[in-house]
């Protein structure tokens, strides 16, 4: 583990132990760019329900859609800094943490939800999920 990481860690942990002092919610904060009634922002509500559901008066999740709060430029940094926990920005942003991203770049590559899938959930998906890890990014789909 680099010493960036390490700190972020550190960092991530030590601002979720107050809330768990204290027993409050641990407050998840996603941001994206697009109307809540887009696939991205079904998605993020959807998140919203199942993990408030899964961990009833334990997790908060807030949701800021169409860029209230961050921009698509902004938002990777806002997510590495800890001013958001979640974030669903375009792909073409983390080009700069891994180059292997721009596969999904590539128009057609796939052709329906299940290749999608099935990719990610293949070992190579998985490797390319978690190529930015060592930035303190971990791609969660």
């Amino acid at each position: 583990m680099t010493l960036r990481a390490l700190i972020a860690v550190v960092v991530l942990f030590a601002g979720c132990i107050p809330a768990m002092a204290a027993n409050e919610p641990i407050v998840i904060r996603f941001s994206h760019v697009v109307a809540e009634d887009t696939p991205k922002g079904i998605a993020a509500n959807m998140f919203k329900e199942r993990a408030e559901a899964a961990f009833p008066g334990r997790v908060k999740v807030e949701v800021y859609p169409a860029s209230r709060r961050f921009t698509d430029e902004e938002v990777l940094l806002a997510l590495l800094f800890g001013d958001i926990q979640m974030a669903a920005p375009s792909f073409t942003l983390f080009r700069a943490f891994s180059p292997s991203t721009q596969v999904f770049e590539l128009p057609f590559l796939f052709n329906t939800v299940e290749q999608v899938h099935r990719f990610q959930e293949s070992e190579d998906g998985k490797k390319l999920l978690s190529s930015m890890e060592n930035r303190g990014i971990k791609g969660l789909a």
